[in-house]
């Protein structure tokens, strides 16, 4: 039995996949294929202890840094904003991560002070600089800025590329 499924994407979402899989030499279906298997394996593979910075410390960086986050307009704005601070905003695991500039040390996750990737990505309009993969932020866009792919799932379909 076969079943359908209908993902909406933004065009700037749908382009980044299509360059993707263009670079990759495989089709779009595959790359979506490969993103929801490799995605599958990271859920059942054994959770980490999470890398929580002291929360005195996440407080300070909260005031330090909350002005730069609330007022900028653009990632490159915001990224040029934290830089005068010192700091660098990359991406870490599944979000954003905050690092000394200087040293490149790890000092805190973006959301521990408030700032998600998917919430500045939908604020920005625009997935993180540098992003390989589209985030869930394409989710605010409008309808005309949107195609629809359908994927018709076979049951028992072979796994491995064509």
């Amino acid at each position: 039995m076969d079943q359908m499924i209908t993902l909406t994407l933004s065009d700037p979402l749908l382009r980044a996949a299509r360059d993707v899989a263009g670079t990759r030499e495989i089709t779009l279906q595959q790359l979506l294929k490969d993103a929801l298997a490799t995605e599958l394996a990271r859920v059942h593979r054994a959770a980490k202890s999470p890398v929580r910075a002291d929360e005195r410390f996440i407080a300070m960086m909260r005031a330090r840094l909350a002005e730069d986050f609330a007022y900028a307009n653009t990632w490159g704005d915001l990224l040029d904003r934290l830089l005068t601070k010192g700091v660098a905003l990359r991406e870490a695991g599944g979000g954003l991560a905050i690092y000394g500039a200087q040293n490149g040390n790890r000092l805190c996750k973006a959301s521990e002070v408030g700032f998600s990737l998917n919430q500045l990505a939908r604020r920005f309009r625009a997935p993180f600089p540098g992003t390989a993969q589209g985030r869930s932020w394409s989710s605010t866009t409008s309808s005309e800025d949107q195609d629809i792919i359908e994927i018709r799932i076979e049951k028992g379909a072979p796994s491995g590329r064509p």
